[in-house]
């Protein structure tokens, strides 16, 4: 389904929560064309196979060579292992530029989880990766289904959206030590 559950929504992408799984929601455009592709994926945990390299490996299709423009919304940071497969995966594609936007980071206080996004922010085309949070109100209009009715406020975000920004800022920094 390319739309996601309210539920699963506010709970994994809630800055303050904590939960074991990594959602990903995606828009994908294709050259100059208005029209967008959305698709959602979480953690496979059956195969052990992560957001975005499930995502990469088994639902992406290179369609033409034209393009491709994807926004990627991460409850999580990617991992070491996730950035090396991103990083890989643009090697083999270089007409794909991914923004990736992330509700909290991943293993923040883990040296090699900080190198591999620091590595990773560096590619030309990878852009956003220093933001915390999605656009919560424009993920919440573009990937649940239109006529669901609920309640939803980024506003109660706010502190510890700050909070993981400045979290993902200091790992994305080189140590001087």
């Amino acid at each position: 389904s390319m739309y996601i559950s309210k539920k699963a929504l506010r709970k994994h992408f809630d800055p303050g929560e904590y939960p074991h799984e990594t959602y990903l929601l995606c828009e994908l455009h294709w050259g100059e064309s208005p029209r967008f592709w959305q698709h959602w994926v979480r953690n496979d945990s059956c195969n052990n196979c992560h957001a975005e390299k499930y995502f990469l490996e088994e639902i992406f299709e290179p369609r033409s060579y034209n393009i491709c423009h994807m926004s990627w919304y991460l409850s999580w940071s990617p991992c070491v292992d996730c950035c090396n497969v991103i990083r890989n995966f643009l090697e083999k594609h270089p007409n794909v530029i991914i923004d990736i936007r992330v509700a909290r980071p991943y293993y923040r206080n883990i040296k090699k989880t900080c190198s591999a996004l620091r590595e990773l922010k560096k590619l030309q085309r990878v852009n956003y990766l220093a933001s915390i949070s999605p656009d919560y109100n424009y993920c919440w209009e573009t990937f649940i289904q239109p006529g669901v009715n609920y309640y939803f406020s980024p506003k109660n975000f706010e502190s510890e959206i700050q909070r993981n920004h400045s979290r993902l800022e200091g790992m994305l920094k080189v140590s001087t030590l």
